[in-house]
């Protein structure tokens, strides 16, 4: 995806301010999870916490790239503005169980940390080691029609989220995976990709778990739940399958 310069020895101490500020933000769910189990009976654990460790990992792993930190702060926004989108970062503040209160500031300290620390990290990455920019849907990208797929299956995915009676998942809605597939447009390397990835199966699994979202599938007579249920699983599909053949290292010619 992108041209870049050798990989440093040991993480610069924004990168791993970024890192870290997502590791605080995954006490803060641990610490949720004890206070209040009964709240994520249906998974059994926390799903921010499968995110943020995500997100963190996606960093560490794309650390050759002065763009890694994109995907913890894309993360640290995604879950804060869904949260408060969706009332439920307001009713965890409020809610009269102190280690859920607790659990809540925890996790935002950390977010805002990582959000913080990873724009400071890009700009410094950026002034440190010159990086040639790629743009993911211009011809220069090698992966670019697979990059291409990723970004039309979440917009496929938003759209099918939007229509009237669709899935009523719980978290982000349709305007934070069109946000996600503008990022991927815009932001050269792997880490959008691999961002994407993460949610995408993430909801597609939720999605086959949830038995209302079972019935839509189903019942093709039902024409708007069906359309918009297909649109996002086929749109999410697509995200991951297309992610993996786009975060494929290239094979480099041989000489002679």
């Amino acid at each position: 995806m992108t041209t870049t310069a050798a990989p440093p020895r040991t993480l610069s101490p924004l990168v791993s301010t970024t890192v870290a500020g997502q590791l605080i933000g995954a006490a803060g769910l641990v610490v949720q999870w004890i206070s209040a189990p009964e709240v994520f009976e249906g998974f059994g654990f926390p799903p921010g916490l499968f995110y943020v460790l995500g997100a963190a990992a996606i960093v560490l792993l794309n650390r050759r790239s002065n763009w890694s930190p994109a995907a913890a702060i894309a993360l640290s926004l995604w879950i804060t503005i869904g949260g408060l989108a969706g009332g439920n970062l307001q009713d965890n503040l409020a809610d009269p169980d102190t280690g859920m209160v607790v659990g809540n500031i925890v996790m935002l300290a950390g977010l805002a940390i990582s959000a913080i620390a990873g724009v400071l990290a890009i700009r410094h990455n950026f002034r440190t080691r010159p990086e040639k920019r790629i743009a993911p849907l211009g011809s220069g990208n090698p992966r670019r029609i697979a990059t291409t797929i990723v970004f039309a299956g979440l917009l496929l995915d938003a759209i099918g989220d939007a229509a009237p009676e669709g899935f009523n998942w719980d978290g982000p809605g349709p305007i934070l995976f069109l946000v996600l597939a503008i990022l991927v447009a815009l932001i050269p390397g792997n880490a959008m990709i691999e961002l994407s990835m993460m949610l995408s199966l993430t909801f597609v699994l939720t999605a086959f778990l949830n038995p209302q979202a079972g019935q839509r599938l189903t019942d093709p007579s039902n024409v708007l739940p069906f359309t918009g249920a297909l649109m996002q699983v086929v749109g999410l599909s697509l995200a991951v399958l297309a992610g993996a053949v786009a975060i494929l290292p290239r094979r480099r010619p041989v000489a002679g």
